[in-house]
Parts: C-alpha cells; sequence; structure tokens
C-alpha cells in the first residue's frame, strides 16, 4: 500500500507541477524576480509540514516496536502456560501466573495508551496543517489577483493546482503512522536478521570445521565448546568413534554433554576445532524431550520421514515393539500428541521412530530418563537386534547403561576422557 501511494503522488506531482509552474508566474520580490513562485510555496510548505510531522510522530515508531514486542510477549505466555497448565496447577501457581499475565497486559495497555495520545497530537497536528493548506495558496496568489494580473478564476485554478501539487509533496505526511508502524516491523526483522549475522560471525571466528571421513569413522579433533557467554565447556579433546563400538557419555549436569551432540548435529556454533562424520551415513538424534508434530499418529512416529513412505503395517509393528501396542490402531487419529503421551510414551515413540528411520548413528541424549531401567534394558536389547548395523552413542547418568554401550567416556571438568 506504501508503494501504491507514493507512486500515486509521484505520478499526481508530474501531472500537475507544469500546470502550477506556468500559472503561478512571476513574482517580484526586493527587485528579485521570482519565477513559477508558487511551486517554491508549495515545496517550502509541505517541507516544514514533513519535518514538523517527523518531530511529532518519530516517538510513534518506538511505541510501535514495543506494542509489537509487548503483544508477542504475552501471547507467548499463554501459548506457555497452556503447554504447561498441569505444572502450573500442581504447584499451585495461579496466582502467580495470574500476576505475571497482569503484569504483561500492563505493558500492552499503557504502551497503547502511549501510542494513542501520540497519535492524537500528530492528528491534531496533520489535520491543521491540511485545513490550513487549503486557505495557504490564496492567501500567497492574493496580491496578484489584487494587482490585476489574474483574474478570479485564475486564482481559482493556481489554487486548485497548488492543492494537487501539494497533496503529492505531503504524502509522507499523510501516510506517516503507517510507516511509523512499518519502521517498527522493519526495525524487529532487522534486529533478528542482526542477531543471525553475529551468531554467524562467532560460528567463523571459532573456526570449526566440519569435514567427510571416507574411513566410515567419526572423528573429533582439537573439539573445544564454548557458551554464547565465552565460558568454555570443553577444552581441546580428540576423540574417535568406530562403527559398531557403541559408546556411553556419562558426565555432572550441565557439564556440556547435550552440547556435544548439538556441536555434532550442526546446530552449536560456538566451538572450534575439527569434527569429521562418515561420509554418506545418516545420523539421527533423539534428545530427552522428542519433538512431536501436531497431526496424525502416523506423521509423529514417521517423522522426519515422510509418512507415505511408511506403510501402516511397519509403524504399527514398531509402536508394538517399543511397548505402546494400545496406539498401534490410531496411526490415522490427529491430536497435539506431546500434550497426550506422558514423557515416559514419549521416549517410546522416539525409539519406535528410530526403528522406521534405520540410521547409521544414533545418538541418544537420556532418551530413557523417564523410563524404568528394565524398560530402557528392554529398548536397547530392541534397538541392537533389530538396528544391528547402527552406532549407539548415548547420554546418561544411569549405571545400568553400561552394559549396553562397548566403551565409556567421562566428562570431568572441561575433559572428555576415556573411563578407568
Amino acid at each position: 500500500m506504501l508503494g501504491l501511494g507514493l507512486l500515486s503522488a509521484v505520478v499526481t506531482l508530474i501531472s500537475f507541477i507544469g500546470i502550477l509552474w506556468t500559472l503561478s508566474g512571476t513574482l517580484e520580490l526586493a527587485g528579485i524576480s521570482v519565477p513559477g513562485y508558487m511551486v517554491w510555496f508549495a515545496i517550502v510548505y509541505a517541507g516544514a509540514g514533513s519535518v514538523l510531522t517527523h518531530w511529532i510522530g518519530r516517538p510513534l515508531i518506538g511505541l510501535q516496536f514495543n506494542q509489537q514486542r509487548f503483544e508477542a510477549d504475552y501471547r507467548f505466555s499463554l501459548v506457555r502456560l497452556r503447554e504447561n497448565s498441569e505444572g502450573v496447577a500442581l504447584y499451585r501457581g495461579e496466582k502467580e501466573e495470574l500476576a505475571n499475565f497482569r503484569g504483561r497486559f500492563a505493558n500492552v495497555i499503557t504502551n497503547w495508551w502511549g501510542i494513542m495520545r501520540k497519535q492524537k497530537q500528530l492528528n491534531f497536528f496533520t489535520i491543521s496543517y491540511s485545513q490550513l493548506a487549503i486557505i495557504f495558496p490564496y492567501v500567497v496568489a492574493a496580491p496578484r489577483y489584487f494587482s490585476g494580473a489574474i483574474q478570479l478564476g485564475g486564482l481559482m485554478q493556481t489554487a486548485s493546482a497548488f492543492g494537487n501539487v501539494n497533496e503529492s509533496l505531503s504524502w509522507c505526511i499523510e501516510v506517516y503512522p503507517t510507516f511509523a508502524e512499518w519502521k517498527a516491523t522493519v526495525d524487529r526483522l532487522t534486529g533478528f536478521s542482526a542477531s543471525l549475522a553475529h551468531a554467524r560471525a562467532e560460528a567463523e571466528r571459532l573456526d570449526g570445521e566440519r569435514l567427510k571421513a571416507l574411513d566410515g569413522t567419526m572423528k573429533i579433533e582439537g573439539l573445544e565448546l564454548d557458551l554464547p557467554q565465552g565460558k568454555p565447556l570443553l577444552a581441546a579433546t580428540s576423540v574417535e568413534f568406530k562403527p559398531g563400538e557403541h559408546v556411553l557419555v556419562s558426565g555432572p549436569s550441565g557439564a556440556g554433554k547435550s552440547t556435544l551432540f548439538r556441536a555434532l548435529a550442526g546446530i552449536w556454533p560456538y566451538w572450534k576445532g575439527r569434527i569429521r562424520l562418515p561420509k554418506g551415513a545418516r545420523l539421527l538424534f533423539l534428545p530427552q524431550k522428542p519433538y512431536l508434530p501436531i497431526g496424525t499418529l502416523k506423521h509423529a512416529v514417521c517423522y522426519p520421514e515422510d509418512p507415505a513412505r511408511c506403510s501402516d503395517e511397519s509403524v504399527s509393528e514398531s509402536l508394538r515393539v517399543v511397548g505402546l501396542g494400545n496406539l498401534a490402531t490410531d496411526l490415522a487419529r490427529s491430536e497435539n500428541w506431546a500434550q497426550l503421551l506422558s514423557g515416559g510414551e514419549q521416549q517410546r515413540l522416539a525409539f519406535a521412530r528410530a526403528l522406521l528411520v534405520k540410521p547409521d548413528w544414533l545418538f541418544l541424549d537420556e532418551a530413557t530418563a523417564s523410563l524404568p531401567e528394565d524398560a530402557q534394558d528392554a529398548l536397547y536389547r530392541l534397538l541392537k537386534e533389530r538396528l544391528p548395523q547402527t552406532t549407539l552413542v548415548s547420554i546418561g547418568h544411569r549405571a545400568s547403561l553400561a552394559p549396553h554401550h562397548a566403551k565409556q567416556l567421562v566428562w570431568r571438568g572441561a575433559a572428555l576422557a576415556p573411563a578407568t
């Protein structure tokens, strides 16, 4: 709309500026002849109005920026409460959440009133400007009319042409509220883009390199992991993962084990060193809380594969063998499965997903933390039985995980070394 309005203003200006120049004639001012003086008056009038409009309305940009931010925060809080309503109810946190919502909504209302006040000031000025623009050309052209240089018809034509030229030159004054909202949106997008550019620059500065290993092994060479704030998580470490050699990574919470998996997956930018991934191998990562898309159960189990590539029989069989036989006949049922299934059921579903995807390398980040140890042992035995060619790399704290892995790496401080 802004582009079309600007185009219309430019066409109108081109159409009438020549007419106004011709009708204006020449004004003698202090011995100086000013040809087409009405055009210059229109430019000065519109220029002054534009400067004053920007001076009055500029705070609208910041107010609109904050309004979008406050409204987004409020909507996000509503969604987050909906997703965690059970936890809030168990903690009896309703009063705390209500106070939080009132505070966020108060920000929305307070900022909205600020927009209304500034909009009222801007409207007062722009309406006054528009009304004055009706009288202004008659005042400026009056000397030539009273001197007999132009007749009443010429005065009316001059005022009409002035109005069209002034209206086109005043386009930014008319659309300033819309422009302020557009500028606020652009500022939010450019801020987001700048954050992404900063993350990419940090990744390039840290000089991490991802390569393909031709011998089928996975190697990390001189790998260093950092937090975004610069705090080191892992000192320079070199480790080799061999195909078929199941590895367990253990250590204290918060040490950086999950971050190691993120770096291997290519979604963590703050690292140095070299990562060599098996050429042509398929990697699958199972986090502690699996992602379950909203939709049919078959879609949730097959994700990220296309459900059409998985037969109903294979999906149902995968659900049965992981202990979700009660869902095996509900493949076409559409639900928000992350809300419907318990944590343990979600983790079982993730194992069914692994059986369908059949990756060459399977990374399990506390993937059985919500399950009892006997269920954990059964699922690991199932993986080895159904996926004999898949290499397992697990993160876990339970001692019962060790028998399912041939090698164990322990995180001590900022170092990762074989268990002794």
